[in-house]
């Protein structure tokens, strides 16, 4: 079967590469792709060329890694999926492709695709949070409410956290961060919203990459509490000030969740009726042609979204196929905004 794949050649260069995919074999299974997702905050450095990373640049290399799909054909002993089950999984931005039985989490009824993509990113986040302990149940600071943050928040409050606080430059995202459970969203240079010398939260969760948000944490995490660094750190170096060292703090780091499976039944029913605010993260769609040129338009800063949306039901076109509760189509978007220097 036919099968294209967006490959990055170079920094901000992309292109769409077709294969012919074989059967699967034993364990494995072939999954049509229905809606994949940019994720914004991993995926755009990589594809500058500007990564901040362990392991040096490669190219050509696969790009993005979230998936919901169905299943087309199983291979030998794959007993507990079959043809024409919804799953979600990891695969990147593929049209088809063949993938081991064992990475498919079958999406139940009830759960739309854009809430069943969160799946990974959530899993992601709730393994940071799971590391807080006790002081995850607490008063929470949160800095930052791109997807990460605003999942942050949904997962604390959903865990039980007793006050969730979002420091946040973006009042629209300081909304979504309100609807998703937080007590209170405040901008970083709001002396109005900031807490007092007296309060001191429990934990802080960095979801920013940014070296202030980091330094507010350190200070406002009371002493001996923990933080917990959740973005992926690809923006700028996360240093640690004489607050961290006075106040004993700890930190803690996470990357990916050990179990999809796992995670996945857990998520799946806090999604499935929270579906219509975890939608409003997908504050920009468009279907898979539209890649290389979305990449291009977030590389020049011309498009900010949270998270988007991509499409593989039409696939062939270039133009967005639809815009979610309150947002606009990325031409909407993108003609009436400057490029950022």
């Amino acid at each position: 079967m036919r099968a294209e794949s967006l490959l990055l050649t170079a920094p901000r260069r992309l292109a769409w590469i077709a294969a012919t995919l074989p059967p699967p074999g034993p364990g494995e299974a072939l999954v049509e792709t229905r809606n994949g997702a940019i994720s914004v905050g991993s995926e755009l450095p990589v594809v500058r060329g500007d990564e901040r990373s362990a392991t040096p640049a490669f190219y050509p290399r696969m790009t993005g890694y979230e998936n919901v799909a169905v299943v087309r054909a199983v291979g030998a002993g794959v007993g507990d999926i079959g043809a024409g089950d919804r799953v979600v999984t990891t695969y990147g931005h593929r049209t088809r492709a063949v993938v081991p039985a064992e990475r498919l989490v079958r999406v139940p009824a009830g759960v739309p695709d854009p809430a069943a993509l969160l799946a990974i990113l959530s899993g992601d986040v709730a393994t940071g949070i799971a590391k807080l302990g006790a002081a995850g149940r607490g008063a929470v600071l949160v800095t930052g409410a791109g997807a990460i943050g605003l999942l942050a928040t949904a997962v604390l409050r959903a865990r039980g956290a007793t006050g969730i606080d979002v420091v946040e430059p973006r009042p629209e995202r300081r909304a979504l961060a309100l609807a998703l459970g937080a007590d209170a969203a405040f901008a970083p240079d709001d002396p109005t919203r900031r807490p007092g010398d007296a309060e001191r939260y429990d934990a802080g969760v960095e979801c920013s990459s940014r070296d202030a948000a980091f330094a507010l944490l350190q200070d406002r995490v009371r002493p001996g509490g923990t933080i917990c660094v959740l973005a992926d750190g690809n923006l700028e170096p996360l240093t640690l000030t004489p607050r961290f060292h006075a106040n004993q703090l700890r930190v803690v780091g996470s990357s990916d969740c050990p179990d999809y499976h796992a995670h996945a039944r857990w998520w799946f029913p806090l999604a499935r009726d929270r579906a219509a605010d975890l939608d409003r993260l997908f504050d920009l769609r468009i279907d898979r042609g539209g890649l290389p040129e979305t990449f291009a338009a977030l590389a020049e800063g011309a498009v900010t979204p949270v998270k988007v949306l991509v499409s593989y039901r039409a696939t062939g076109q270039t133009a967005p196929f639809a815009t979610g509760p309150g947002s606009r189509s990325y031409v909407e978007q993108r003609r009436p905004r400057p490029v950022r220097n």
